[in-house]
């Protein structure tokens, strides 16, 4: 039988709760077998924010998901280096695991922009895109995505609440549209809590915390 492999990406700067509680929502829902935290190495979309070395965000990552079997670190583009690009992950992923099913998890902010990311029509006949809801945005909004306009009673419906899941296909393509429930906590806002000498406890694990005061991140 094939694995079912969830795949996280992002900076993690840091790793949070949020980030945690959403792919175990993910994996549970989804039945996946792993889910892989892969921490990107110069993000694309993000050229402005401080971001700490590489060792140290895969090192908070690795503390954050100890101790839970099914999440897993991966240092893909650590290794690769430069742009993380999501099209060469994912390629690169399915030549590593050419069994699996592979299903990439995102945010709905971040799926709104799919069409700005590089490759982004060869990267969805890749993968299985998981779109999860975040704070101040809207399912509906999706609609102005071709591919998605003829499932807008469906988009409907999650932003009204009667429904938590739907799954839109389009030939190649399959977007599966989680309302998950929704963690208000942001890596930006802890960076400048600790900047500003204001407590994180409880926003992330505690190994983290420690992790983080220790090498004076983000001070």
């Amino acid at each position: 039988m094939s694995q079912r492999l969830g795949i996280l990406g992002g900076t993690f700067n840091p790793v949070h709760y949020g980030h945690l509680a959403a792919a175990d929502e993910v994996r549970g829902r989804l039945k996946l077998d792993r889910v892989l935290f892969i921490p990107s190495a110069i993000p694309p979309h993000k050229p402005k924010e401080e971001v700490p070395s590489a060792v140290h965000r895969m090192e908070m990552v690795s503390l954050a998901i100890s101790g839970n079997p099914c999440f897993e670190l991966s240092d893909i583009e650590i290794r690769r280096g430069g742009r993380s690009y999501t099209i060469d992950t994912i390629a690169a992923l399915r030549r590593y695991h050419p069994e699996a099913e592979l299903f990439f998890i995102t945010g709905l902010d971040s799926f709104l922009e799919i069409q700005t990311w590089n490759h982004w029509d060869k990267l969805m006949a890749l993968c299985e895109f998981v779109v999860l809801s975040r704070p101040g945005y809207r399912f509906a909004d999706l609609s102005r995505i071709d591919f998605m306009r003829p499932a807008a009673g469906e988009l409907a419906g999650l932003d009204g609440g009667e429904r938590i899941q739907s799954i839109v296909r389009s030939g190649a393509v399959t977007v599966f549209l989680e309302m998950i429930p929704l963690y208000d906590i942001s890596s930006t806002d802890i960076r400048r809590r600790v900047k500003e000498g204001r407590s994180i406890k409880y926003l992330l694990p505690e190994a983290v915390e420690t992790y983080i005061i220790n090498h004076k991140l983000y001070a």
